[in-house]
């Protein structure tokens, strides 16, 4: 594959992605100013590099922990896009019917025909997170009220799990395109 932007953001992100997980914000190049501002036309041309990309980038959601991943989206389809949509704590959530939760390789993975990830979960707080979800129709306020996680975590699993299209938000098309 050939990236249509080869330059030394793009260059510097996939090398650090290639090493594992990683989080992007922490590249320096992608900062500017002396307070380290991000720098939106650096982000651009580096989403626009991940786009190409597509499933060959696998989006994982990790804590400052230092204990990796608890969340991963793996593609089943090699042009897949992600994109973490904003969700409003009252919105109204449901799983996409047909989703289940299953064992792979002593691990989580909640699958759905038809979407274009499968979602591992590595450990906690996604799997609990997850669970909640599954257990019928919420809100991001009600799973921050009953699952002992930071807000902003459980947020961040009901984003990822929007992108891939497991989570259907209110009347609202999935970013997934499904």
């Amino acid at each position: 594959m050939e990236l249509t932007d080869s330059g030394p953001v793009v260059r510097e992100a996939l090398h650090r992605m290639g090493l594992g997980p990683v989080a992007l914000e922490n590249i320096p190049m992608l900062r500017t100013g002396s307070r380290g501002e991000q720098s939106a036309e650096q982000w651009a041309r580096l989403w626009r590099a991940i786009d190409q990309l597509g499933g060959y980038v696998v989006p994982s959601l990790g804590l400052h922990d230092g204990g990796g991943p608890i969340l991963s989206l793996v593609a089943v389809v090699p042009d897949a896009v992600f994109r973490c949509p904003r969700i409003g704590d009252a919105e109204p959530l449901r799983m996409r019917p047909g989703t289940t939760l299953g064992i792979e390789a002593r691990e989580q993975v909640l699958t759905c025909p038809g979407l274009p990830y499968n979602a591992v979960l590595h450990r906690e707080p996604a799997n609990g997170i997850t669970k909640s979800l599954l257990a019928g129709d919420t809100m991001i306020a009600q799973v921050k009220v009953s699952f002992p996680a930071e807000a902003e975590v459980v947020s961040d699993v009901v984003a990822y799990l929007t992108s891939a299209g497991f989570v259907l938000v209110g009347g609202r098309t999935n970013h997934a395109g499904v």
